[in-house]
């Protein structure tokens, strides 16, 4: 037996699941791309991309900070791949300070 309420929710959910889908994508700040391909922030290793991404740092500062050892990276293939806890732990141990006048 067909209901029509049931159908009718259904059209509904079809309708208005992708755009809830987007909309959470958008608040978490993950795009399309990664939605699909499956990396969004719960990766154990970021690329110096990613890493600047997450901290707000550019690519060249993170690449400074593994060259200084201050940073830990490890290096596979040609690709350089830093831990999200070590950048975590980095950005942690060295607040920002602002100077009051």
């Amino acid at each position: 037996m067909n209901d029509p309420n049931s159908s009718l929710a259904e059209a509904l959910a079809a309708i208005l699941k992708p755009i809830v889908k987007e909309a959470i994508r958008e608040a978490m700040g993950v795009s399309e791309r990664e939605a699909r391909q499956g990396t969004s922030t719960d990766k154990a290793f970021l690329t110096v991309k990613q890493a600047a991404e997450h901290s707000g740092l550019g690519s060249s500062t993170i690449r400074l900070l593994i060259r200084k050892r201050q940073l830990g990276a490890q290096k596979v293939g040609r690709r350089v791949l830093i831990k999200r806890t070590d950048l975590e732990r980095f950005l942690e141990a060295n607040p920002i300070r602002v100077l009051t006048e």
